[in-house]
């Protein structure tokens, strides 16, 4: 016998299995049965989209029956996102202005009894993402400060702030300028973006170099700077031809306070060579301090004051004995050197 069943709205038949007298020892099999699909959510009753009824419709009934009042684009308006004070605009053409009909059949499933829906304005979502993208990628790297130690001033180069745009950030405003715009009205609103601070800051390299000192050999003067600013110039003698006071870049690697002089063993050293000279004795030209540099030159007072102002010595920088106290005094270890 074969009969016909109705069930919320979908069509069901069933077929009657006839029964077969069992006898001893058969068994019965029996045909599986496959569930009938789930029938498709319809709309509730009294329930309108823009005034039209949808109720009793299914989602694609619902987009179909909209379809027509969604032919002409709603007037979203522009969006204008300022950046570090500069506009970038996204024109109402590129987002994609349109009624999103999808989103009111969604809405209408979902929808209680005597619910009235309006259809929501949509836009292209893809061209607005790839618009946040090229904003975000916008900033600014930090510059860090940078010096140049030079004779008479040196040259300091500011640092400067950087900044960069953060994207999720970015994000939310555009999401708040849209639901504004899709009313017709332009959107300009301000993303603030996150600072990104230098390295090395002006300040940072006035602590580093807190004391410098440049030693000119043409003009027989030693400058002591304090930080990167001058504050007192110094006469000097240096290496004589053919023991000159090698120039470059050099850092104080030793101070003493009337140092022993180790006689180095060279023919200028006469029967001196290869002895060590107590501090303060009459024969030790290392008078009062000393500042070492490199290899056995270094920054000392003289005896022969009247040298100051020549080339004399035998590569190391000699000043007078009360200036080179004082200078002690405002050198520490580490100092930067500059000769030149």
């Amino acid at each position: 016998m074969r009969c016909s069943l109705r069930a919320a709205g979908t069509v069901v038949l069933a077929t009657t299995v006839l029964a077969v007298p069992s006898t001893a020892g058969a068994q019965t099999e029996t045909t599986p049965t496959t569930p009938a699909p789930d029938a498709p959510r319809i709309v509730k009753g009294g329930v309108t989209v823009n005034g039209v009824a949808v109720q009793g419709m299914t989602r694609e009934q619902v987009v179909q029956a909209l379809t027509p009042l969604a032919r002409q684009k709603p007037k979203g308006g522009s969006i204008t996102v300022r950046i570090a004070g500069r506009p970038h605009t996204i024109s109402s053409s590129r987002i994609g202005w349109r009624w999103d009909v999808d989103a009111a059949a969604d809405a209408a499933i979902r929808a209680r009894v005597r619910t009235p829906l309006t259809i929501p304005v949509g836009w292209d979502a893809e061209a607005v993402d790839t618009w946040i993208a090229s904003l975000s990628k916008m900033g600014r790297k930090a510059r860090d400060g940078r010096v140049v130690i030079r004779i008479k001033r040196h040259a300091l180069r500011s640092a400067r702030s950087g900044w960069k745009v953060e994207r999720a950030k970015l994000r939310k405003t555009v999401a708040d300028a849209i639901k504004v715009a899709s009313t017709g009205e332009d959107q300009e609103v301000v993303q603030k973006v996150r600072r990104v601070k230098p390295k090395v800051t002006a300040n940072g390299l006035r602590r580093q170099y807190g004391t410098v000192v440049t030693v000119d050999r043409k003009t027989f003067q030693l400058r002591l700077f304090k930080r990167l600013k001058w504050v007192k110039t110094y006469k000097i003698a240096v290496g004589a031809a053919g023991h000159d006071t090698p120039a470059g870049f050099y850092s104080v690697t030793s101070r003493q306070i009337n140092p022993a002089w180790h006689v180095p063993n060279s023919a200028w050293a006469g029967s001196l060579a290869g002895q060590v000279i107590p501090g303060g004795a009459p024969n030790n030209p290392l008078k009062a301090r000393w500042l070492g540099l490199r290899d056995g030159i270094g920054i000392h007072g003289t005896a022969e004051t009247w040298s100051l102002g020549s080339r004399a010595s035998h590569g190391c920088i000699r000043m007078h004995p009360n200036d080179v106290v004082e200078l002690y005094r405002r050198v520490p270890m580490g100092t930067t050197v500059r000769v030149r």
